[in-house]
């Protein structure tokens, strides 16, 4: 299915105009692949999702997709809100950043990140609870067993 040149939505083959922003189409001919031309690239609508490899792990998620700006997840307290950010527009900022072959090929790269994102931060939730109870439970059991003196 094409692609609007101006917006990046896609539309189906019989439209002369985009339902999106009334952009004159040639009908019949697919938007080529405009992916590593920063501003001027036109983000397809399958590549705006959420994207758990920037999410979890920012830096160098952003170094390995050429998304400079994730180093700012590097500012204390900013970072972690940078992190969200990242999450919702990481994906459009490594299209707009970096020249892939095709879709296919980005959506095979991120879903590899996202996989690895989504370990990354089940290993941090499953730290985050059990760390608290093991501290817990070795304070409270010798405390049980032999009195505060």
């Amino acid at each position: 299915m094409p692609f609007c040149p101006n917006c990046g939505k896609e539309v189906s083959e019989g439209f002369v105009f985009c339902p999106q922003c009334g952009q004159r189409l040639k009908v019949g001919v697919t938007a080529e692949n405009t992916s590593g031309q920063g501003k001027l690239a036109i983000v397809p609508e399958e590549v705006k999702r959420w994207s758990w490899g920037a999410f979890s792990l920012n830096w160098i998620w952003g170094i390995c997709n050429s998304v400079w700006i994730a180093l700012l997840c590097f500012i204390p307290y900013f970072g972690i809100a940078w992190a969200f950010v990242l999450g919702v527009k990481g994906n459009e900022w490594a299209w707009r950043n970096k020249k892939w072959d095709s879709i296919e090929h980005f959506k095979s790269t991120q879903r590899s990140w996202n996989i690895a994102g989504i370990v990354v931060f089940a290993i941090a939730i499953a730290i985050a609870i059990v760390v608290p109870f093991a501290i817990i439970l070795a304070v409270v059991i010798p405390l049980a067993l032999y009195g505060s003196a």
